[in-house]
């Protein structure tokens, strides 16, 4: 591969920094021009495409030069890919006791038009491709399965009876509950589901199940094992699983997010948002993508998903367990202090909620980041190294800032957009009310009742509790 350093303007500031040493600059106005300088690129959340290895970076810029991949949209899908390539191969120990996988749920957010799919479809090509070929492995052993059953007994002595064929597979993006227990009963190594449009994943929850799957993905975030008792077949016993999630969404649906108490219980503090700043749709470009490019990411993700699973003698994964290096260890620890202040001193308690789940984060992406390391010949796979740390902290200072966007989303009042007669009369509603209250209340607004009665059916401002009876939502 050809070897391109993607210049990133952390990179750029850092090599300033070498150059200009501020203790020597006399006035206060050439100070204040290199923090004006500093603070343009700080305020600013770019992407961290330098902590990847070099063939990785290579991956991301001909991608985004080529197929106008947005980089923060490329580079957050290779690792989920790489995720769920890793699978339970390992786990990361922070103290004894104290461990994680790579389990990640990331959700790829922006307006329509703005090219979020394909940059996932790329990165999971690989898997898929594994998919498919371990389908027609299962074809022909249930064709040869089959002809056997159709044997009569006579015909069947002396030939050994071949076991049932599964199909061991990866990736799911339509499914059941059950259909996933099912899947990942198969393959203890672990899966992943990919959802075109991530709203599916999250209005989907108690389609099938009421009042349970929302908790399932809580759970499974945790690592925690998975049991179900089912009426027509047997149960499912899962002791280590293993799900990573992915998915695109609009930012007109974010809000979606919000509602069935999900910011309440901790489940959007799961989710790392990949949203860039200023994303605009591109003109098509006229430059082809080299096939070497597609063949290299095919080859990283191919090695990670050959790495062998240790199985224990009720035939479950043993992850092999990584530690970090001293100076990696210390420099999560700094970390992990920093971060445990943010928390303490959120403005709310959302956020104090999104910032505790980012210990974990930092210790699940360095484990990516130092597999993707060793598969690349740039780390080995026996520790965590510094450069494998240093990376998954700026990776999660990028997710934070992300995150603190989403939440701003969120938490806004759309009532404030509304023309003023209408912001007016909704703010003079009380919080609950009834429909021949609200019609009094128009009145000193000089808004007419067939006005009021279709203003009452907009779900994201009201609440219809019961027949007559409405809730403000904000």
């Amino acid at each position: 591969m050809e070897n391109n350093q993607i210049n990133s303007p952390e990179n750029s500031l850092q090599e300033q920094s070498k150059d200009t040493n501020i203790q020597e600059i006399k006035t206060d106005f050439d100070l204040k021009y290199i923090e004006n300088e500093v603070e343009q690129v700080i305020s600013k959340n770019i992407f961290p495409v330098e902590i990847f290895p070099q063939p990785v970076q290579e991956i991301i810029k001909a991608t985004n030069e080529n197929l106008d991949f947005p980089i923060d949209f490329i580079g957050a899908s290779l690792i989920y890919a790489s995720s769920v390539a890793i699978g339970n191969t390992f786990k990361v120990e922070i103290k004894r006791g104290f461990q994680e996988g790579a389990v990640l749920y990331l959700a790829i957010v922006a307006r329509a038009g703005t090219n979020k799919t394909h940059p996932l479809s790329f990165a999971i090509q690989p898997i898929i491709d594994r998919d498919k070929k371990t389908y027609q492995d299962y074809e022909r052993a249930k064709k040869d399965y089959e002809k056997f059953s159709s044997l009569t007994k006579e015909e069947k002595r002396g030939i050994d009876e071949p076991i049932k064929p599964v199909w061991n597979k990866f990736l799911l993006s339509d499914y059941t509950p059950e259909a996933l227990a099912e899947v990942h009963k198969f393959n203890k190594r672990g899966i992943g589901v990919y959802c075109d449009e991530l709203a599916g994943w999250f209005k989907n929850f108690n389609r099938y199940n009421k009042g349970s799957e929302m908790e399932f993905w809580i759970s499974n975030f945790n690592s925690k094992p998975i049991n179900i008792d089912r009426k027509t077949n047997e149960p499912i016993f899962i002791p280590v699983p293993f799900i990573s999630v992915c998915g695109t969404i609009q930012t007109g649906i974010l809000k979606e997010l919000a509602k069935d108490n999900r910011t309440q219980n901790g489940f959007i503090d799961r989710i790392l948002f990949v949203i860039p700043d200023n994303l605009i749709k591109e003109y098509w470009g006229e430059s082809e993508l080299n096939p070497l490019i597609v063949q290299n990411w095919a080859g990283i993700i191919t090695q990670l998903l050959n790495l062998p699973v240790q199985w224990d003698d009720t035939l479950n994964p043993v992850p092999e367990i990584l530690h970090f290096t001293p100076e990696a260890k210390k420099l999560l620890f700094k970390w992990q202090r920093e971060n445990t202040d943010l928390c303490n001193d959120a403005e709310s308690e959302a956020l104090a909620g999104i910032f505790s789940k980012l210990d974990m984060y930092v210790a699940r992406l360095a484990l990516i980041l130092q597999m993707m390391r060793w598969v690349c010949n740039e780390g080995n796979k026996e520790t965590i190294s510094i450069e494998a740390v240093n990376g998954a902290i700026k990776l999660i200072e990028y997710f934070r800032k992300s995150a603190e966007k989403v939440f701003n989303i969120l938490a806004s009042n759309p009532a404030e957009t509304l023309p003023d007669n209408k912001r007016n009369f909704y703010n003079a509603l009380p919080k609950v009310f009834t429909t021949e209250q609200a019609l009094q209340v128009c009145k000193q607004f000089e808004i007419p009742e067939r006005t009021v009665k279709y203003f009452l059916t907009n779900k994201e401002l009201f609440n219809n509790v019961k027949h007559g009876y409405y809730e403000k939502n904000f």
